[in-house]
């Protein structure tokens, strides 16, 4: 029998979605690999062939962090990030907003039934991600547009 981290390897793997698993990992980490100041102003757009493209929502920032390159590949390199580039956009809203506003959205009998399902399960990060599948799915239908 495998493990459930190299049945989800080779899955991600065989389907090509390397870069789109190590854009997700450096959006989760970015204001730690970052620095708070810098993060405030960039978020990590797309990764392909070792190259980040970081949207940038100044062009005031953009020219400060032309200066910066080279500290922030040193930080990319254990990513595979041989390569940044800066274009400028508007920022993505902070993915914790709509997980707060959906937390907010659940009932009591809510939140024992996400625990309780939750309960035996040991590792911290499929948790997380178990939370944040069921709290999606009970509060669907909920929010209001």
């Amino acid at each position: 029998m495998h493990s459930l981290n190299t049945v989800l390897n080779k899955f991600v793997k065989d389907f090509g979605l390397e870069g789109g698993a190590a854009l997700t990992n450096l959006q989760k980490k970015w204001s730690d690999i970052a620095g708070q100041a810098i993060a405030s102003h960039t978020s990590p757009f797309t990764i392909k062939n070792g190259v980040l493209i970081l949207t940038v929502d100044t062009p005031q920032w953009m020219h400060h962090l032309s200066f910066l390159k080279e500290e922030i590949l040193d930080k990319l390199e254990k990513f595979n990030v041989s390569e940044v580039r800066f274009k400028l956009g508007k920022l993505p809203a902070p993915a914790h907003t709509v997980a707060d506003n959906c937390e907010r959205m659940l009932t009591g009998d809510d939140k024992r039934f996400i625990e309780n399902t939750l309960r035996s399960i040991k590792d911290k990060e499929l948790k997380k991600s178990f939370r944040r599948l069921l709290t999606h799915a009970l509060t669907t239908g909920k929010q209001k547009i």
